[in-house]
C-alpha cells in the first residue's frame, strides 16, 4: 500500500486537470467542469493562471495543453545521463534488426520512455517520450528491477502492486523473484508477451558504477522472436550495445 502523505489539493486538482486536457485533446471550460465535476468557477481560474504562464493555450474557446511543458522535458531528459549517448545506438540496434529498439530509465518504481525508434519491419506502437509502465511486466522494466536490492523491489511491488497486464504478466512476488535471480545471472531480461499480447522484448541494463541507470532492448512480434534469434542473436545484440554505453558513460564522467 502506498505511503499516505501530506499534499496540496490544490495543486493536485491542477494536475487532474492538465492530465485530462492531455487524454482528451482539449476542452472547453464547461466540458472540463462536466468532465471533472468541478464548478466553472473554479476551473476558469485554474485555466487562467496556467494561460498566464503559456501552459495552456486556448483556441475558439478550446484549451489545450501548451507547448511550454516542451521546455520543462526536454530539461529533464537532457539531464538524464544517459541521453547524449544513447541516442545513435537506439538507432544503430533499429536499423541493424528492424525491429523496435528503445531506451528506459527508471523514476520511482517506474520505468520511463527516454528514446526509442522504429526499424523497417518494426511493431507500431503509440508509446511517446516520457511515457511510464510498471517495472515488473516489461523486459526493459525487468532488466532495471533486476539491478536494484531485493529490499527495494519489495518496497515497489508493496507501493505500485503487481498488475496482470496479459494472462502471461508476473503478478506473484515469489515468481517476479525467481525471475530476477535468472536476470542477474544471464544478464538480460525477456518478456514473452507479458506487457502486450502477441508482443516479446529482450532488454539489457545499462551499469555505471555497478548501479543501474537505464536499459536498452529490442521488441518485436512474437512469431520473430523465436529460437536462436530470441535465445541467443538478440540478447548478444542487446548485452553488447548496453555494454558499449556503459563504456561511454564511464569515460564520458572521467573525463578520458
Amino acid at each position: 500500500m502506498a505511503k499516505q502523505r501530506n499534499v496540496l489539493k490544490s495543486a493536485t486538482k491542477l494536475f487532474t486537470m492538465l492530465e485530462y486536457l492531455k487524454q482528451n485533446d482539449g476542452k472547453t471550460v464547461t466540458e472540463l467542469s462536466r468532465g471533472l465535476d468541478m464548478p466553472k468557477s473554479t476551473v476558469q481560474v485554474y485555466l487562467n493562471t496556467l494561460y498566464d504562464h503559456n501552459f495552456v493555450v486556448k483556441n475558439d474557446g478550446v484549451y489545450e495543453v501548451g507547448l511550454r511543458f516542451l521546455e520543462f522535458g526536454m530539461f529533464s531528459l537532457w539531464n538524464e545521463p544517459v541521453f547524449p549517448e544513447v541516442k545513435p545506438k537506439v538507432e544503430e540496434l533499429a536499423e541493424s534488426t528492424g525491429e523496435l529498439a528503445a531506451c528506459f530509465v527508471a523514476e520511482e518504481g517506474e520505468a520511463v520512455y527516454v528514446y526509442g525508434t522504429e526499424g523497417e519491419r518494426s511493431i507500431r506502437t503509440n508509446l511517446s517520450v516520457g511515457d511510464r509502465s510498471p517495472l515488473h511486466c516489461t523486459a526493459s522494466g525487468k532488466a532495471i528491477l533486476a539491478h536494484l536490492s531485493d529490499e527495494r523491489i519489495r518496497r515497489i511491488i508493496e507501493e505500485r502492486g503487481l498488475e496482470g497486464k496479459t494472462p502471461n504478466t508476473i503478478t506473484d512476488p515469489d515468481d517476479l523473484f525467481v525471475e530476477v535471480a535468472d536476470i542477474r545471472e544471464q544478464g538480460y531480461a525477456v518478456s514473452m508477451e507479458e506487457s502486450v499480447e502477441g508482443v516479446r522484448a529482450i532488454a539489457a541494463p545499462v551499469l555505471l558504477d555497478d548501479t543501474v541507470v537505464a536499459s536498452v532492448s529490442l521488441a518485436g512480434p512474437a512469431n520473430r522472436f523465436v529460437g536462436e534469434r530470441l535465445e541467443k542473436r538478440i540478447p548478444e545484440m542487446v548485452k553488447g550495445a548496453a555494454n558499449e554505453l556503459e563504456l561511454k558513460l564511464t569515460y564520458s564522467q572521467s573525463g578520458i
